[in-house]
């Protein structure tokens, strides 16, 4: 049978093909079973233990250390043998994440105070402090009770002499809709749009019953300089950066793919 014929026969091409793959993954299993203990390594286990006991390892605790990480080790590469990665959510994210930091790794140089400030300028809103309150509350359980109060505050009794106690303080201040919502529960704040400065005014309901609330003042919007904040400013510079090498790593992934989205 002449060559060019023998070649043509699938059943070689299959035999060819199977003793690859069966060499393959010889070589392989032969690379799972060698577990190699390095000096590098046995540097790394003694310098972890060093971060974590603030004590130097003796002899006798490295080589127990190193016996943990060979017997994690076998499971691990046992775990990849029987495919237990495939499919895993867990998994997947950790390595997914594991490789974003690597991506973000990357030292940058320290920016000039000129880049800090264009940033700076550019997320301005960050640094603003929102509309605040300054208040007094009285706490009632019974709007009824809440109602009568606040007509003897009126007709000139002291507010000092109603109230019933509770969890909350007297007063606050500087305290945004966010901070009011998360004392006195959600949508507590929208309540106060309406109120007027220097008065007791209410009822208002709350997640806890009902309140008569004297607004000492309302502190407008009010951006925080940047001598103020040029530490926070630098680690948020610092965190986009990272954020933005980590997404020109993923582009230049990409140009290696084929995104191939199948309809139904």
């Amino acid at each position: 049978m002449k060559a060019a014929v023998v070649f043509k026969q699938p059943l070689l091409w299959f035999f060819i093909v199977g003793l690859a793959l069966f060499v393959a993954d010889s070589r392989l299993s032969n690379d799972r079973s060698e577990i190699i203990v390095t000096p590098a390594l046995r540097d790394r286990l003694a310098t972890l233990w060093t971060t974590q006991t603030g004590l130097i390892a003796t002899e006798s605790e490295l080589n127990a250390l190193v016996d943990n990480w060979v017997k994690e080790e076998v499971l691990y590469q046992e775990a990849l043998r029987l495919g237990l990665d495939q499919g895993d959510s867990i998994v997947r994210r950790r390595l997914v994440q594991k490789l974003g930091f690597i991506a973000e790794s990357e030292v940058a140089p320290a920016p000039e105070l000129g880049q800090l400030e264009q940033f700076y300028q550019q997320h301005l809103a960050d640094y603003t402090l929102p509309e605040r309150y300054s208040l007094q509350q009285l706490y009632f359980q019974r709007l009824a009770d809440a109602e009568h109060a606040l007509t003897q505050i009126n007709a000139g009794s002291a507010a000092q002499e109603f109230g019933e106690s509770s969890m909350l303080n007297p007063s606050y201040a500087y305290r945004s809709a966010l901070d009011l919502n998360a004392t006195f529960g959600a949508g507590f704040s929208d309540q106060l749009a309406s109120l007027e400065v220097d008065r007791w005014q209410g009822p208002l309901q709350s997640g806890f019953g009902f309140h008569l609330l004297f607004i000492n003042a309302v502190h407008p919007e009010q951006v925080t300089p940047l001598e103020a904040v040029q530490q926070q400013v630098l680690l948020d510079y610092q965190r986009a950066q990272q954020i933005n090498a980590r997404d020109v790593y993923i582009d230049r992934l990409l140009e290696n793919y084929s995104i191939v989205v199948e309809t139904q």
